[in-house]
């Protein structure tokens, strides 16, 4: 296996303290192995969101489960993050789940959808969070592929502008994943405009960079955050292609460029770790937290902590 390796920085750059805050799971408030809603069903690639101004109501997160061979998104809620209920079941022969909550407080909901030998971008539109909890959508788009045949998905949302509540003035900026022919996956951004014209092309500078580094497998999920009035990514990044015990993920700045590859302690020293999602959440008293969440691949990981893992720290 190939090990990535970070470019060389100083120690007194602003990331690394970031880096340090993720890498030292042992210090959260909260850190969970294998975690599973109250119907016992598996939280995998889950990304927790709280609705604006409802920070006294707890916590939601979708993620999805695998049950007799397909994939399903599930939303979740919950008050302490130990333990969640699960509310509905968003969709089947489906994955890879990430939200939006607009102004107004609608939803958007983009994740990939899945047939035999294929994968694409769906994009939904729930106008409230009521909406949501019942699976109610008003809009709904599957986005055909441009730059892959067979495969393109992992959505995360970089941008959202819309002058109307339909969304049929809008511009939609997406980062993704497309099937490189045929072999591995690399990262692209695209447009989504008036819920109806797609534009994508390949991130070729990251790819590049991170190739640079030792990511010669595949390149997915990814998330975006603020931190102390920065920007940052958290990237996955397969250093050895067909190698499931070679994920890990790696810091990035506002471009997406890497800075450094993170590696979360954990008692039993799993190391292979993909799917990172970084959320910004608050307490019923107001305290502003960090939720950091990541799949721990059955390769690479210890069997008592494989499988989707929740921490949860004090932003400072």
């Amino acid at each position: 296996m190939v090990l990535l390796v970070a470019p060389a920085a100083g120690e007194n750059k602003p990331w690394k303290s970031l880096r340090g805050k993720l890498e030292n799971t042992d210090k959260a408030q909260i850190r969970i192995f294998k975690l599973r809603d109250h119907e016992g069903r598996g939280m995998d690639c889950l990304e927790v969101f709280q609705p604006k101004n409802k920070h006294k109501e707890g916590y939601y997160g979708v993620s999805h489960s695998l049950k007799n061979g397909a994939f399903a998104i599930h939303l979740t809620h919950s008050l302490d993050f130990k333990n969640w209920r699960h509310l509905k079941e968003l969709d089947q022969h489906a994955s890879q789940a990430t939200i939006h909550e607009t102004r107004d407080g609608a939803f958007l909901l983009a994740y990939e959808k899945d047939a035999p030998n294929s994968c694409w971008i769906r994009l939904r539109l729930y106008e409230s969070l009521n909406d949501l909890k019942v699976g109610q959508f008003s809009r709904e788009i599957d986005i055909p592929r441009t730059l892959a045949p067979t495969a393109e998905g992992t959505p995360s949302f970089e941008e959202v502008k819309t002058s109307t509540k339909d969304f049929s003035k809008s511009e939609i900026e997406l980062r993704f994943h497309y099937f490189q022919n045929v072999r591995v996956d690399q990262l692209a951004h695209a447009t989504l405009t008036d819920f109806k014209e797609w534009k994508a092309a390949p991130a070729t500078k990251i790819n590049a960079a991170i190739k640079e580094l030792g990511g010669n497998g595949n390149l997915g999920d990814r998330s975006k955050f603020p931190w102390k009035g920065k920007t940052y990514y958290l990237q996955e990044v397969q250093s050895t292609r067909l190698d499931w015990g070679s994920w890990g993920i790696f810091l990035c700045d506002e471009n997406g460029l890497p800075l450094g590859r993170i590696r979360p302690s954990t008692p039993k020293k799993s190391s292979a770790f993909s799917n990172p999602a970084i959320s910004r959440v608050k307490d019923a008293q107001g305290n502003q937290l960090l939720v950091f969440t990541a799949f721990l691949h059955s390769k690479g990981s210890a069997p008592h902590e494989a499988g989707q893992m929740l921490t949860v720290m004090a932003e400072e």
